[in-house]
């Protein structure tokens, strides 16, 4: 992605030429920066969804005073974010949030609140502060349990241009509060929203049996007790308004049949399993792992602070050592570095170089891991980790766990969508969940409908299951 420091360089050299070229110059450099960064989050989602999303932000929009000023776009990403990319007023929601909410009043919500950070020209005071990416970044920050390393800690350099101060969250926050009564919505969907949030974090902290690094959506827009608090008491005098709109009906029938989890042209997780069908390529993560798929790279979090991704490159079985140096160096800059041998093997019928290392950064030495395979036709993929002093063999199952998919079990690899169903007398939280595609189903069930547990489901209330199938 572009940096702003050069967006600033061209908007300085530009400064002597007459308006219109100036005014030229910055829509071009604009749709550039927003065409960069749709294509580190895997591209705009165009489903009928989008639409809808457009529509309700066009509502919020208005009554900030940005009336046909932004563009709200849906991306196809299942991790649960939303942000404002400057320059101007672009606004993304993935389908993961999406498929979080349970109103058109929490996407009106959510949407106001990015809005909110247009209006208050947030992205101005903070343009020195984005987020550092790639694992060159992660080698100083990783063993700190910094949250913000790009891919190898999660997504939420790619899906957050700028991280807020708490200040200027809370700012969005009553900006939000501002604008649902004023386009019609309750404004009690704030806090439903930032409750589902803490849902998700939950459940994702739950599910992967280990400790995680902040979420994208918390990475980018600070979640706290006390910012819950403010969303509930801010909410409370406009509430009462019985004409507010709340809207679920109509947000659960506009997002029936939306796609759910990973898309299989960029790869599937399942539990622990990396699969892509196009490339049939697979691997599987050992118990304590999470994987986190980006555009471009595959996270990977393992126990004890241990970070890395799984990406792809080009090497012939003759070149595959220098490929796996290259990837070192790439990793390490400048950083002080201390390379084994380079081991050559076959795992499971590929040839490959496994490279390990002991980085020495400022903050303490710890141990890389380079994994490279060749799979023909001049493609190679790599494993590349960085974990504390003495851990990097817990990789070791990892590494061995690649290979190619058999055409039977790449066609076995299909999409997923959100079906949503009405509830019939007799129906259970766990009836509901036992119909669902994937892992963790009840716990899931309860996180996309909002339930706890125990809570009973009352005939006719239409809840979202996630099922196979693309359409």
């Amino acid at each position: 992605m572009r940096s702003f420091a050069a967006l600033l360089a061209v908007a300085v050299l530009a400064a002597g030429w007459p308006a219109a070229a100036q005014d030229t110059r910055a829509a071009r450099a604009e749709r550039e920066q927003q065409a960069q960064v749709l294509e580190g989050l895997g591209g705009a989602y165009d489903g009928p969804q989008a639409a809808y999303v457009s529509r309700i932000g066009e509502r919020m929009a208005a009554v900030a005073g940005l009336r046909g000023r932004c563009v709200f776009t849906l991306v196809n990403s299942e991790v649960v974010n939303a942000f404002a990319a400057p320059p101007g007023c672009h606004v993304y929601v993935t389908r993961g949030l999406l498929s979080l909410l349970n109103s058109e009043a929490e996407l009106a919500a959510v949407l106001g609140h990015e809005v909110g950070h247009v209006a208050a020209d947030h992205a101005t005071r903070q343009r020195n502060q984005q987020v550092a990416t790639g694992l060159a970044a992660a080698l100083v920050g990783a063993l700190a349990k910094s949250d913000l390393v790009g891919e190898v800690a999660g997504k939420a350099a790619q899906l957050g241009v700028l991280s807020y101060s708490r200040n200027q969250e809370f700012e969005a926050d009553n900006l939000s509060l501002h604008y649902l009564p004023l386009a019609g919505y309750d404004p009690r969907a704030l806090a439903a929203v930032l409750d589902a949030l803490q849902r998700e974090e939950a459940f994702t902290a739950h599910t992967a049996g280990t400790s995680r690094s902040l979420p994208a959506w918390a990475s980018t827009h600070p979640l706290t007790a006390d910012r819950i608090r403010r969303a509930d008491d801010g909410a409370a005098g406009g509430a009462a308004d019985p004409g507010l709109e709340v809207g679920a009906p109509a947000f659960l029938a506009a997002l029936d049949g939306l796609a759910y989890g990973d898309d299989p042209v960029g790869g599937v997780i399942r539990g622990g399993a990396f699969l892509h069908p196009g490339l049939r390529i697979g691997f599987q993560a050992p118990g304590g792992f999470r994987l986190v798929n980006a555009s471009r790279a595959v996270g990977i979090e393992g126990p004890g602070a241990l970070r890395g991704e799984f990406a792809a490159g080009r090497a012939t079985a003759g070149r595959l050592e220098d490929y796996a140096a290259q990837v070192l160096a790439a990793v390490a800059g400048s950083t002080p570095l201390q390379a084994e041998r380079p081991q050559h093997t076959v795992i499971n019928g590929l040839d490959a170089v496994v490279l390990a290392a002991r980085a020495f950064p400022r903050s303490g030495p710890v141990d890389l891991t380079v994994a490279a395979y060749a799979v023909g036709d001049g493609r190679a993929y790599h494993f590349v980790t960085i974990a504390p002093v003495g851990q990097g063999r817990a990789v070791d199952d990892l590494i061995g766990s690649f290979h190619r998919l058999s055409e039977r079990e790449a066609a076995a690899v299909g999409a997923r969508r959100i079906s949503v169903v009405t509830v019939r007398a007799g129906d259970t939280s766990e009836s509901l969940a036992a119909r669902m595609a994937g892992e963790a189903r009840l716990e899931r069930f309860r996180l996309l409908n909002a339930l706890d547990p125990g809570e009973a489901l009352a005939p006719g209330r239409k809840v979202k299951l996630v099922v196979d199938g693309g359409g």
